[in-house]
Parts: C-alpha cells; sequence; structure tokens
C-alpha cells in the first residue's frame, strides 16, 4: 500500500513538472508561461542550480527559474526578469527581459517589456533588434517573425528573406517549412516557392523524401516535386522511418511501404515508430516492440513502453518501470516509480527517496538527494534546493 502511494504520488509530480525529456535542443515553437503583468515577483523559496556529471554543484542554486544550457548558454530568472549565463555560472546577457527562450541556430529569442521580440547572440549582444509582434525559433537558418497579424521568415542578419505573408508559419524541418494560407496548409522550401501548394487540411515535415498531407479526414504522403504519391486513403498515418511508415486503412494499424503495399497486415491497436529500427505496438491491452519484418523482440508483455533513446527504452510491470536493451534483455528490473529518457547517457528515475540518476548499465551514479533534477543538457542538470 506503502509503495502504491508512493508511485501516485511521483506521477502527480510527474505531471506538474513533466516526465519528458528537458533538452533544450529541440525546436519547440513554444514560449515560456508568462504570468500576468500585474504581478510582483517575489523569489521562490527554492532556488535552481546546476550540477555536473559528476554530482557536484558547479553553478550556486540561486535562481527563481532556469532552463537547460544549449549553445552553452542557459536561460535563467531572478525574481520577474530574464537573461543568460555560462557553464561557469558567469551572467552573460542580465536578466532585463520579460521573456527569453533557449540558444539555437545560435540565436536566442526575447521579449522585451514593450512586447516586442527580437534576437540576442552568444556574447550578449542584440543581434536582431526587438521589433515583432511574434517570432520563433531559428531553425535552418531561418526564423518566423510576425507583424500585423501575418508571418514570413528572416535571416540571421534580420534581413527579410520571405515576405509576411501567411496565415501561420512554422519553422523549417528537412529543408522545408509548413504554412497556412486561406485556410489550407501547404510546404515551402527556403527561397518561399511551393514544394507542396496550399491545398490540404494538413501538411508534415518530409522524412525519407516523402511527406504526410491530410485531405477530407484521410491520410496520403507527396513527394518532394509535390505529386501525390501515395493516395489520400488512409484514417491515419505516421511519417516513414526506415522505408515503412504506419498505417490504418480499416480498425488496426500496420506498415506500409513506399509503394503503399502492407508488409504487415492490419492487427494492432497501437503502433508507432520507437527509434532504433523497433517500431512499438499494442494488442490485447499488452506492448513490445517489434522489426519492420513483423518480428517481435520478445513476448508482449508490457503494460507500457516508452520508445528507444542511447540504445534503452523504458517499460512497465504493474505499477513500476524498468528499462530493456535492443537485443530484449531487460538491463533492469521493474523497481522504479518513474523513469525518464536516456539523455547524455543517464536517466533519470525516481526511488522512494526522490530522484536520481543510472547509467546504461542500470547502476545508480548519482544519489535522489534534490528536490526536483532535470536531465543532462551539455554535460549540466539543473538541480532545485531550498533558498537560503
Amino acid at each position: 500500500m506503502i509503495l502504491r502511494i508512493l508511485v501516485l504520488v511521483l506521477f502527480t509530480l510527474c505531471a506538474l513538472s513533466s516526465c519528458k525529456s528537458d533538452s533544450s535542443n529541440t525546436n519547440s515553437d513554444a514560449p515560456v508561461e508568462l504570468p500576468p503583468e500585474e504581478d510582483d515577483y517575489k523569489e521562490t523559496a527554492y532556488k535552481w542550480g546546476y550540477i555536473n556529471k559528476g554530482g557536484r554543484v558547479v553553478i550556486k542554486a540561486e535562481y527563481d527559474d532556469s532552463r537547460n544550457f544549449s549553445d552553452g548558454l542557459a536561460v535563467v530568472r531572478k525574481k520577474g526578469k530574464w537573461g543568460y549565463i555560462d557553464k561557469k555560472g558567469k551572467l552573460i546577457i542580465k536578466p532585463v527581459y520579460k521573456a527569453a527562450w533557449s540558444f539555437s541556430d545560435g540565436l536566442g529569442r526575447v521579449l522585451t517589456y514593450d512586447n516586442k521580440m527580437g534576437y540576442v547572440s552568444t556574447n550578449g549582444a542584440t543581434s536582431i533588434e526587438p521589433q515583432y509582434e511574434d517570432a520563433k525559433e531559428f531553425s535552418e537558418g531561418l526564423a518566423v517573425v510576425q507583424k500585423d497579424g501575418l508571418q514570413g521568415y528572416i535571416n540571421k542578419e534580420g534581413s527579410l528573406v520571405i515576405p509576411i505573408q501567411f496565415n501561420e508559419a512554422y519553422g523549417f524541418e528537412n529543408g522545408t517549412a509548413k504554412i497556412k494560407m486561406n485556410g489550407k496548409y501547404g510546404l515551402i522550401d527556403s527561397k518561399g516557392q511551393y514544394i507542396v501548394e496550399a491545398k490540404y487540411d494538413a501538411v508534415y515535415s518530409f522524412n525519407e523524401n516523402l511527406a504526410r498531407v491530410r485531405l477530407n479526414g484521410k491520410f496520403g504522403f507527396v513527394n518532394r516535386k509535390g505529386e501525390l504519391v501515395i493516395p489520400t486513403k488512409y484514417l491515419s498515418a505516421k511519417d516513414f522511418h526506415e522505408g515503412f511508415a504506419v498505417a490504418k486503412e480499416k480498425e488496426s494499424f500496420g506498415l506500409i511501404d513506399k509503394k503503399a503495399v502492407f508488409s504487415m497486415a492490419e492487427k494492432y491497436d497501437a503502433l508507432w515508430y520507437a527509434g532504433s529500427g523497433f517500431w512499438g505496438a499494442t494488442i490485447l491491452g499488452k506492448s513490445g516492440f517489434i522489426r519492420k519484418d513483423g518480428k517481435p523482440l520478445g513476448p508482449f508483455k508490457y503494460n507500457l513502453i516508452y520508445n528507444f533513446s542511447d540504445g534503452l527504452a523504458g517499460y512497465q510491470n504493474g505499477e513500476l518501470w524498468g528499462y530493456i536493451d535492443t537485443t530484449g534483455v531487460e538491463i533492469t528490473d521493474p523497481i522504479f516509480g518513474l523513469i525518464w529518457d536516456f539523455n547524455e547517457g543517464f536517466a533519470r528515475v525516481a526511488y522512494r527517496e526522490g530522484i536520481g540518476f543510472i547509467n546504461k548499465e542500470g547502476d545508480l551514479i548519482l544519489e535522489a538527494k534534490y528536490l526536483d533534477v532535470k536531465d543532462f543538457s551539455e554535460g549540466l542538470a539543473r538541480v532545485q534546493v531550498p533558498g537560503s
């Protein structure tokens, strides 16, 4: 009963702090959450600092909030203002901003107190003057900016290279970016030319030179010429990986090849690409992993499974979690209340005492002694401790 209560408490904490990778290298369009402007910040009772992989505190816990390191800098907050520190804890960009985001492509996005967005460089200089209603992170050398409710793209010099004309615009990925015009979605290249006309209800980035599209509730795929090479006939579909894509034509999921032939008969209740050449699958309430030829990695016996990261995936048996490798060997028994993905060779795990880190052999290498701790990023991990 005590263990059940512990697991429930940890799950609640996980929901509050997000049980996902904390890596700041992902190109997220979501801003940090801002408080109401009329609220005055008070210092938090619990401060954030950073530890190295030896578990030693290398940046003193003195910040009311913080983010992971990216491009050698991390976003930190003191009271209501955001700035950036380096890996020695030196303040590189003073906390003068209403909001700030992790560096991406060498530039950091910032929001001023007159609600204008711009970009700063890693040496602390203003690279692109705050002037936009909204802006997104740089990806593949371009960033989305907004004026008068419409969006376009600038380069790192701040020059407008794709006119502000779109109802919605998104970051570049694999050479193209999703845009929305007149209620429909398409894909453009870095010169603003249409690769896929804006005529679909949804489009997704290219993966293995094919992009998913949705029209009238059905999914298909287009090539880089914008040609519909796999008809929009599937109830559901995912991106191609290793030459195959998850698709649902009837009641269950299966894998199709690039000729739209089902290489595996539809039979799974859930199916997704899980990394490392495997697909996660669920059938009759139990989960496991399969190869692209349909052969299982092992028996379908888990309540839940995670994707592979650094060659290891989490699994749940009963109420507890462990890790399995790509040969099907369970490198740990199910002994953890919660687990997270591996990052930089370490994974966070929840014990009775709190959250600690294990290595890829399953050994506990950093003890659970902090109020909260996040994933390692560029060799450092955020930790939270009581304020002095």
